[in-house]
């Protein structure tokens, strides 16, 4: 239970979260304080997110701790749940790697993490390797959501960000029968209710592919590109709606494609001139007519590039 020297360390570390002046709302305030009874040995808060300045409240509080031989009798006041190795590339250098190893005696936590790939987890981890964990009383965890109120619902959403190609880059498909390679980045691991459109004007083609998330917080995936044209690659979530208006022109390509190659075998057999029996068909890929995304589609992110026309 609280007292009030532990209530007097949470409100400095409350303190050093009001401090923070992170660069984007995908970086939380946080504030960090290592304390022996009532003397702090050690304190820190979040960097902004830049390079060189993108430490985590506990690896700067620890690490300003002169006497590590304290340690082991010391509780650490932090105002948002320790991350842990599952959204760190270096599962080493995630805060409740660092407390465990750091031997502190407990660990008050404000608020948990929204976000989905930590909340619970930090704290479980800190239990099960035999640290004492206790949340931060009512009152002040409000005090830290209404600091963080961007952050949370920040992480509310998925966080799907796409960092190739960048808006405006030329992209090259030519060379790999208008294959590309799609890359981004995730705060939230995106479901089978994400979707990758592509777009020229009004017409829309879904994606076959599904987004690939992997455990360092990017994802991947491959679309197809059939013209030279500007396009416009999108991120869609979909409801129920939306997923079924996917899933249906994914199912009439399909059925183009085997009625194409129906059509070519018939064509050969009958030595029939194929490429004109083809060009009635119409184009294997017939893009979806919309003024703009219906409702069952919610845009998550997006970017227009220019498609290089091949040489000669």
């Amino acid at each position: 239970m609280a007292i009030d020297t532990d209530i007097q360390h949470m409100k400095e570390a409350i303190g050093l979260a009001e401090r923070c002046q992170p660069t984007s709302n995908r970086i939380p305030r946080v504030g960090a304080i290592v304390a022996v009874n009532d003397v702090v040995i050690g304190s820190g808060h979040r960097g902004t997110g830049e390079q060189g300045d993108d430490d985590h409240a506990e690896k700067n509080a620890l690490g300003s701790v002169h006497d590590r031989g304290q340690l082991s009798r010391a509780v650490v006041y932090t105002t948002l749940e320790p991350c842990t190795g599952f959204v760190r590339s270096d599962p080493l250098n995630c805060c409740t790697e660092l407390l465990c190893r750091a031997g502190v005696k407990k660990v008050f936590i404000g608020i948990l993490d929204p976000n989905q790939g930590v909340t619970g987890k930090g704290l479980w981890e800190l239990q099960s390797r035999g640290i004492e964990v206790e949340l931060f009383p009512p009152e002040l965890a409000r005090e830290i959501r209404s600091l963080n109120d961007g952050f949370i619902r920040e992480q509310q959403t998925l966080g799907i960000v796409i960092t190739n190609p960048t808006d405006g880059q030329t992209i090259t498909t030519h060379r790999s029968n208008g294959r590309y390679p799609l890359a981004g980045t995730y705060l939230n691991p995106p479901g089978a209710d994400v979707f990758v459109l592509t777009s020229i004007g009004s017409r829309w083609w879904p994606q076959s592919h599904a987004l690939t998330a992997k455990e360092d917080g990017t994802w991947s995936t491959q679309i197809n590109i059939g013209s030279y044209e500007p396009h416009t690659i999108s991120i869609v979530r979909a409801n129920e709606l939306g997923s079924a208006l996917v899933e249906y022109y994914r199912k009439i390509t399909a059925q183009n494609a085997n009625g194409r190659l129906a059509l070519e075998k018939y064509a050969h057999e009958k030595s029939l001139n194929q490429d004109e029996l083809l060009r009635r068909l119409g184009p294997p890929y017939p893009g979806v007519e919309m003024a703009r995304l219906p409702k069952g589609l919610q845009l998550l992110a997006q970017v227009n590039v220019q498609v290089e026309i091949p040489p000669g």
